[in-house]
């Protein structure tokens, strides 16, 4: 006897086939018909679920944003500054979730660009916000006088560039200890950008 599947899982399945898809084959080659053999539904299936291919691409960033940055953060989290950095851009998770990430990311800038109309939904549709919500972190350090900044935008974007422009090299490595110093190393450019903010200063 064949096992009704809920909506939910198939759901489920149909995201997961086409996060391996889009991540393997890319955006143009990820047809519906490939996604149905991987995810092992009918074309229609997929379609009672997602308008287009577009949405099904917004669905696996959906799912997976939370590799992007944990934010917002616990309300009364009391951390150093430094060691909050740590757990909004995720520094702290194992290699194989960092891969993961890399993957999702590496994802989201190539189809981006190929793409911009993917970008415009993404943010459109409010999926995206990783940018606004860290803005709106610094404003809260800033407004708790934890922090000397100006711009929290132009401060955003900086940390950003010095946390994804390490996280995505040009040459990949599965060696434990290249993920190790490439974390260090972010740990100590962002303790010079605390340093130049004065960071955890006594209100």
């Amino acid at each position: 006897m064949t096992r009704r599947v809920s909506e939910d899982e198939r759901r489920r399945l149909i995201v997961k086939a086409a996060h391996g898809a889009f991540v393997e084959l890319g955006f143009a080659r990820t047809t519906t018909a490939v996604v149905a053999a991987r995810a092992r539904v009918s074309k229609r299936a997929i379609y009672e679920l997602f308008e287009d291919r577009t949405e099904l691409f917004a669905a696996v960033i959906r799912e997976n944003r939370h590799l992007i940055l944990d934010l917002p953060r616990p309300p009364g989290e009391d951390l150093p500054v430094l060691e909050t950095l740590v757990g909004i851009f995720r520094l702290d998770i194992d290699a194989e979730a960092m891969r993961e990430r890399e993957a999702i990311l590496n994802l989201i800038a190539r189809e981006s660009a190929q793409f911009p109309e993917l970008s415009d939904h993404l943010y459109e549709s409010n999926i995206l916000r990783s940018r606004e919500e860290l803005i709106e972190w610094l404003g809260e350090q800033r407004s708790l006088g934890r922090m000397e900044i100006e711009d929290p935008l132009v401060c955003a974007g900086m940390l950003m560039d010095i946390v994804f422009g390490a996280l995505l090299p040009r040459r990949r490595s599965a060696d434990p200890a290249d993920h190790a110093l490439r974390i260090g190393h972010i740990r100590k450019r962002l303790e010079i950008f605390l340093r130049g903010i004065r960071a955890d200063k006594t209100p």
